[in-house]
């Protein structure tokens, strides 16, 4: 069982189950990439586990640093979570602009399919593109991976504002494409978390309506044009394969 800290409510923990994925015949560890703005009062903690593969991931450091990052403070251990405490180098403040996180998603998910072959198996179909010069694919029908879009919209303790949590397959872009179809409906974006647990993300996102919590007609709202546009980019996937 895998488990993180939610952005619905302090201390508030959710179970994803390992088993709730499909990755055919894959049996290796699954890949998790999460992004946390919670954690730390002035850093954006992200942290790495892919069973007993990490190494030093000095390339992972590297990679941030070119996004224009600051590592504030590393935890590394073989076999174990590494966690790296980042900041905008400019800035010196944490990430929080949903391009910005998906960049260093991508480019964390690009490491680890260049450097830990082994995990290609388990991740999206869709970031296999990335490295798609140097793998190839068996010819015939794709495999299904099985993850099931699922969305939620609940309050926040405060109640000042909604936090509407996305379970989806995951891919490039699903972050930034997820928060325009928000900000597409007048909802004004606070603020974003990012998991990717194999080949499934979990975003949970903060928003307000004009200024306060989502009403039930907007909740419903919300739920539909996500459900719709999520569903149709997948379609649009499995096509141009």
């Amino acid at each position: 069982m895998i488990q993180r800290k939610s952005a619905l409510a302090p201390g508030t923990e959710i179970p994803l189950s390992v088993d709730e994925l499909s990755y055919d015949d894959y049996e290796g560890p699954v890949p998790t990439v999460l992004i946390d703005n919670l954690e730390d009062p002035l850093a954006t903690v992200i942290t790495l586990e892919f069973g007993d593969y990490l190494g030093e991931l000095l390339d992972t450091i590297q990679s941030l640093k070119n996004l224009g990052l600051n590592v504030t403070r590393a935890e590394i251990k073989e076999g174990k979570k590494n966690r790296f405490f980042i900041t905008d180098a400019m800035t010196s403040e944490k990430i929080t602009a949903s391009e910005r996180l998906e960049e260093i998603r991508f480019t964390i998910i690009k490491n680890l399919m260049e450097y830990h072959p082994e995990s290609i198996e388990s991740l999206a179909m869709g970031f296999k593109r990335v490295v798609e010069g140097t793998l190839t694919s068996p010819l015939g029908m794709r495999k299904t991976r099985g993850v099931k879009t699922k969305i939620s919209v609940s309050p926040v303790a405060s109640g000042a504002r909604s936090a509407v949590q996305i379970q989806t397959l995951d891919r490039p872009g699903l972050l930034v494409d997820i928060v325009s179809t928000l900000k597409d409906l007048s909802l004004n974006v606070v603020s974003a978390e990012v998991d990717t647990v194999g080949s499934k993300a979990i975003d949970i996102i903060h928003v307000t309506y004009h200024g306060a919590a989502l009403t039930q007609p907007m909740v419903e709202l919300v739920t539909n044009a996500l459900q719709y546009f999520l569903e149709m980019r997948e379609i649009e996937g499995e096509e141009s394969y």
